[in-house]
């Protein structure tokens, strides 16, 4: 019996089909690949959520002007000084006497007169106090002393007072009585009241301010040939010279024709070369025909003589007019007189009289 060898025949290892599929070149390139996808994709995931959130930036509200924030700051201002407690000063005593001593204030005639109204240019009353100060009317412009006549104010370092003492300027009021009776004398005048805020006018100017007076009827008279400086003795002479000199019959015209002469008042007024003019008139502007009678004197030639008077100073003069309503207003008077200070550069008010008659 033939004996038959049998030989067991033992498989292969087993190799992993996908690596038995490649050859190694091919493996390594597979992996590279995968590398470079993985790679790829990376960085396309980056940029991606990186845009993602350049595109959600939200940026802060916008910076204000420099005059939004001014505004800004001043209401933030106001509603904290209103919402705040008031402040309230501290007092500070002390029983020790003061080093620093003010000198005494200057005493101040009042007026006797009784109170009168104002009206200014608008028609508009203004009272008179006790006082006699003026409490409305307009105001200039300039450097020096503040002054005051019939509620017109303004600044000069010097002043003329001019007044009206023609005829009417008493019998209209009751003082005289026609053609020519004096009834009242002094103090007793309704015209007293002009008195008063003269005299008034030239007690509150400094030693600094120089002031004359000139007064008018049918001449034209100048208290002092020229200004004088407010010291305390020509303050005394001038009060005495507006109540005992400025008064009914004392104006009266030598060698010239009579009326109400308001061109030779003015003329008297700018020679003296002062930088305010206070005119206080009836309006009545006259002149004594050669026959008798009175004539009106044209606007336009008081006008001119204002107008010469002004080119003589080296500064233009304020010229104030107070229209004195002692009768019945005329509107020629009032437009005369309004003319006369609005082309002097002044202001215009009304006064109305004591014991004034319509007539």
């Amino acid at each position: 019996m033939e004996t038959e060898t049998l030989t067991e025949e033992v498989p292969a290892a087993t190799q992993p089909t996908a690596l038995r599929r490649y050859s190694p070149p091919v493996l390594i390139a597979v992996i590279a690949l995968h590398l470079l996808f993985g790679g790829v994709a990376a960085i396309w995931v980056v940029s991606r959520y990186s845009a993602a959130r350049k595109l959600t930036f939200n940026a802060g509200p916008k910076s204000p002007n420099p005059s939004e924030r001014a505004l800004e700051h001043r209401v933030q201002l106001q509603k904290k000084m209103e919402s705040a407690p008031p402040v309230v000063p501290k007092r500070v005593l002390t029983t020790g006497m003061s080093k620093v001593t003010l000198p005494p204030l200057p005493e101040v005639k009042m007026p006797e007169s009784a109170p009168h109204q104002m009206m200014n240019a608008g028609g508009t009353g203004v009272a008179f106090g006790a006082g006699g100060g003026a409490s409305g009317g307009g105001g200039g412009g300039g450097n020096g002393t503040a002054i005051n006549f019939f509620g017109i104010r303004d600044l000069s370092t010097s002043v003329v007072i001019m007044i009206d003492v023609s005829d009417s300027m008493f019998i209209r009021t009751g003082d005289a009585a026609y053609p020519s009776k004096l009834i009242r004398h002094g103090k007793e005048q309704n015209f007293q009241v002009i008195r008063d805020e003269a005299i008034k006018l030239v007690q509150s100017l400094t030693p600094q301010t120089r002031f004359g007076i000139v007064r008018w009827s049918g001449g034209a008279y100048s208290w002092k040939t020229e200004l004088v400086p407010a010291t305390d003795d020509n303050k005394k002479a001038a009060a005495d010279h507006i109540q005992n000199e400025v008064d009914y019959k004392t104006a009266r015209p030598k060698g010239k024709p009579g009326g109400t002469r308001h061109d030779y008042a003015l003329a008297e007024a700018f020679a003296l070369k002062p930088e305010t003019i206070y005119m206080l008139t009836d309006g009545n502007a006259t002149a004594a025909e050669p026959g008798g009678g009175l004539k009106p004197i044209p606007p336009q030639e008081i006008y001119k003589v204002a107008e010469d008077g002004q080119k003589e100073l080296p500064k233009k003069a304020h010229l104030h007019v107070i229209y004195y309503l002692n009768g019945k207003e005329k509107s020629d008077e009032e437009n005369m007189l309004r003319g006369l200070a609005s082309r002097n550069g002044g202001k215009f008010n009304k006064a109305v009289a004591k014991g004034r008659q319509e007539k």
